[in-house]
């Protein structure tokens, strides 16, 4: 093989690999940048909760990705009972779903019996309890 036949192979090579890196940056941005990833266009599907006090049966309906359960006002979702605490627990909507986070209270929160430690996924229907206080969930879709 000539010198020149080995030149213009590497400078073939060469135009290839920059090619296909250029046509991979390209892709990746496109990706990234695609209008269907940005947060703001997912839709949050809406969650009540809802609990009885005795007295009658709180309901209340959320359609942000974060809210607070317990005892102080400034709580999102409003518990007076002694059994929960002042910031009992965290609801977040994230990677398409909703989580339930314990927020280290002195009752502990339980799903089916289940000691809730780590965040944990909640479904249509299912009973949280925050201390003594149970809380039932319903989460609609707004996809539908």
């Amino acid at each position: 093989m000539t010198a020149a036949i080995g030149l213009t192979l590497r400078i073939l090579f060469f135009i290839a690999l920059y090619s296909f890196l250029a046509f991979a940056v390209w892709v990746i941005w496109k990706s990234v940048s695609a209008k269907d990833l940005k947060p703001g266009n997912i839709l949050i599907p809406s969650i009540t909760l809802a609990w009885d006090n005795g007295e009658e049966t709180i309901l209340q309906s959320f359609s942000s990705a974060e809210l607070l359960v317990g005892r102080e006002p400034e709580c999102d979702f409003v518990l007076a009972n002694a059994t929960v605490s002042s910031r009992h627990a965290r609801l977040s909507f994230h990677q398409n779903q909703w989580w339930f986070e314990d927020l280290k209270s002195t009752n502990g929160s339980y799903l089916d019996d289940l000691r809730i430690e780590e965040p944990i996924v909640l479904k249509d229907g299912d009973d949280v309890s925050c201390g003594d206080v149970i809380i039932h969930v319903t989460i609609k879709n707004n996809n539908a």
